[in-house]
């Protein structure tokens, strides 16, 4: 997509998701506000810290659950598996 990345985020979880910020900061435990930065263009956030997020927004989209001794995988949206070359 040609779409800046916070814009990305936001219609993902609007449109995809369908979760107020306040919703998936419950899941993600990532605070509102520290969603609404990553939906904003104006913040600089560190590339370590917005691939946990994106990490902690694929784990809500798949439905993981995850703990030490056991990971429960329930998608809540329709998947596409498809191997081929990962982008950098």
């Amino acid at each position: 997509m040609d779409e800046p990345e916070y814009v990305q985020c936001r219609r993902w979880r609007e449109e995809v998701l369908e979760l107020s910020r306040a919703q998936l900061a419950a899941l993600t435990g990532f605070s509102a506000d520290v969603i609404k930065d990553y939906e904003r263009g104006d913040k600089k956030i560190d590339e370590k810290a917005r691939k946990r997020y994106r990490l902690a927004v694929a784990a809500v989209t798949f439905g993981l659950e995850f703990d030490w001794d056991e990971v429960r995988f329930r998608p809540v949206v329709p998947i596409t598996i498809s191997a081929g070359r990962m982008r950098k």
